[in-house]
């Protein structure tokens, strides 16, 4: 890869306006339409930073954009149509992100091996959130009152994010260094 340093200079700008962002959207989740306006920067400002991931680790990226589509396809499939409840995974899914988070922080400050293990876990751990999220979605198409922006929304925030850490999960799964 060549090395790019504007473009560097702007992800790390674009990663603090993403998080920002992203606060501020859990605080005004129900305030339409600033968490619509709110919803796109934050997609837009996490797009520019995946688009630079993307550019470093082109090839890689390819795979693991290519497992990712298929892979929220067919949970949804299986989410919505198998007449499966998933609604057991949520606790399970919560405790291993727990020591997936505290591993990943442990990591900045001392070195660990076992990075494609904790990746694979990842893996596992957002393929069972978007399993969980089109579950829990397939159950709100009876509820009436559910057919709201601030339910459309908050899924669309559940599932985008399963969807981007599947995607990352899996690039650190299968890149080269670790």
């Amino acid at each position: 890869m060549q090395d790019y340093p504007a473009i560097k200079k702007y992800s790390l700008f674009a990663i603090i306006i993403n998080i920002i962002v992203f606060l501020v959207l859990m605080f005004v989740r129900t305030a339409f339409p600033l968490n619509m306006i709110l919803m796109v920067l934050f997609t837009a400002s996490s797009g520019f930073t995946l688009g630079v991931y993307f550019i470093a680790h082109n090839d890689t990226a390819q795979k693991a954009l290519s497992l990712t589509v298929l892979t929220a396809f067919l949970t949804g499939l299986i989410a919505m149509y198998s007449g499966l409840d998933f609604e057991w995974l949520g606790k399970f899914l919560f405790i291993a992100l727990i020591i997936l988070v505290i591993y990943s922080l442990i990591r900045i400050f001392v070195r660990i091996r076992g990075q494609k293990f904790m990746a694979g876990l990842g893996v596992l751990i957002f393929t069972g959130y978007l399993l969980f999220d089109f579950n829990r979605l397939a159950k709100l198409k009876a509820v009436a009152d559910a057919n709201n922006w601030d339910t459309a929304l908050n899924f669309a925030i559940s599932i985008y994010l399963d969807i981007i850490n599947l995607f990352i999960s899996l690039m650190n799964l299968m890149s080269s260094n670790n």
